[in-house]
């Protein structure tokens, strides 16, 4: 299979403002955990606050699609995680979980920033292969 690359659409992509708005997205997330890392309910906190921001000012025309589907990931991240970590009989475990799950909260924005970031990764993708 013989691909033409798009370079010139992959381009404006990458220097769209929606494209911006995910990288200070994840680099916001980066300096939220780095700055309160000793406060697991401020990082959660502010990541929620973060989302919200950016949902509010995306212009994203699938921003309930988007919602529901980093909603679920993030849940079900946290879920499977926890499944994990309590099924590893303590060879898995975080220093300071929120009870009765075995993994920090704050994840739950984590996961939704690897989701947002794959669905971006994706797309860049799929329009750098698209004919």
């Amino acid at each position: 299979m013989t691909y033409n690359l798009n370079v010139q659409n992959t381009i404006d992509y990458l220097l769209s403002i929606e494209s911006i708005y995910i990288l200070i997205l994840v680099i916001l997330n980066i300096v939220n955990l780095c700055v309160f890392y000793k406060n697991k309910n401020v990082i959660l906190l502010n990541g929620i606050i973060l989302f919200v921001i950016y949902f509010l000012i995306s212009k994203r025309d699938d921003k309930k699609i988007l919602l529901l589907a980093v909603i679920h990931f993030a849940i079900w991240g946290v879920i499977i995680e926890s499944f994990i970590i309590n099924n590893s009989k303590n060879t898995l475990y975080y220093k300071d979980p929120n009870h009765p799950f075995n993994v920090p909260l704050w994840l739950i924005p984590i996961y939704a920033l690897f989701c947002i970031t794959a669905l971006y990764t994706y797309n860049i993708f799929k329009i750098l292969l698209t004919k």
